[in-house]
């Protein structure tokens, strides 16, 4: 949490090289700059401990921090912090002790040596395409289909679909670009004849009565909030999920289907109808060719299982 206080200047040191260190490495974290605020936090645990020292941080303080943050309550949500925000929390330390190590300050990562107890991984849930279709069908918004066309269509993140432009949408090319997708690699997509068409209509209809020209910072957005100003991830999962609930289909409902949930259904149903696992690491932005291959390795045993 990035609101704790660092009191030591040799922590305050520490925290101050990490984050130039994320920086030079182009890790992409968005405004609340996640990689920092997990170390900062743990700069905070050790001084609770009376520790001063990055040397003097040994095995057992790493594992007693880990049950910290499995205890302490989530500040934003209900209940504990996430198992995958667990994990968030251990990376990080991983990339500040090989920082250091790589440096010379220090002769050993103390979090290397730590034994980890994870909960079970939750697989992400997916749509059908008959379900995309009904998804589809039920929308009442204009924006909504566009949403769905980005999110599906094209298999954008999160992050990616906040920050698109309309000046990044190249209609008589078919194409879009991601400008700066992770670790900030650009990539052109294609869009499906209907996107194009969904996001065509978004634009020059309702995204029209929802802008505002003093919103100077805003105006080459393309999605668009009722005060003409971006919208972030957290609202255009909000808008799926209105979209979603428009179906009155319980089973679908109660997926908690995300927009990333579109994103892994696309890679899925293209690994279905033959893709190649180049295309589909082109189409998603994944930096290596593995990433795309665990859609089809997931895939087959998820057949596998329906079949027994």
């Amino acid at each position: 949490m990035k609101h704790l206080p660092v009191n030591s200047s040799a922590f305050q040191n520490v925290l101050c090289r990490y984050d130039n260190f994320i920086r030079a490495k182009g890790y992409k974290q968005g405004k609340n700059r996640m990689l920092q605020s997990c170390v900062q936090e743990f700069l905070f645990f050790l001084e609770t401990l009376d520790i001063r020292s990055i040397n003097d941080v040994k095995s057992q303080h790493i594992m007693a921090y880990q049950t910290y943050i499995r205890e302490r309550p989530n500040q934003r949500l209900s209940g504990g912090l996430s198992e995958s925000m667990i994990r968030h929390h251990i990376f990080s330390l991983r990339l500040l002790f090989d920082f250091l190590l790589a440096i010379g300050e220090i002769d050993h990562s103390p979090v290397r040596n730590s034994k980890f107890q994870f909960g079970h991984h939750k697989e992400r849930s997916i749509c059908t395409v008959e379900e995309i279709k009904e998804i589809y069908n039920a929308c009442t918004l204009q924006k909504e289909r566009a949403l769905i066309g980005i999110a599906y269509g094209c298999g954008l993140r999160r992050t990616e679909i906040q920050n698109l432009n309309i000046t990044d949408i190249h209609f008589h090319r078919g194409f879009l670009i991601v400008r700066e997708g992770k670790n900030q690699k650009s990539r052109s997509i294609p869009m499906p004849n209907q996107s194009i068409i969904d996001v065509k209509k978004y634009i020059y209809n309702e995204r029209m009565d929802e802008l505002d020209p003093m919103k100077k910072d805003h105006i080459n957005a393309l999605f668009l909030n009722s005060c003409g100003r971006r919208m972030n991830g957290d609202k255009l999962n909000l808008l799926i999920q209105d979209s979603i609930k428009k179906t009155e289909n319980p089973k679908l409902i109660e997926k908690k289907l995300s927009l990333h949930c579109f994103r892994h259904s696309i890679a899925t149903h293209l690994t279905d109808n033959g893709a190649s696992l180049e295309f589909i690491q082109q189409l998603l932005g994944h930096s290596s060719i593995d990433t795309a291959h665990i859609y089809a390795k997931r895939r087959k045993q998820q057949m596998k299982v329906l079949s027994q």
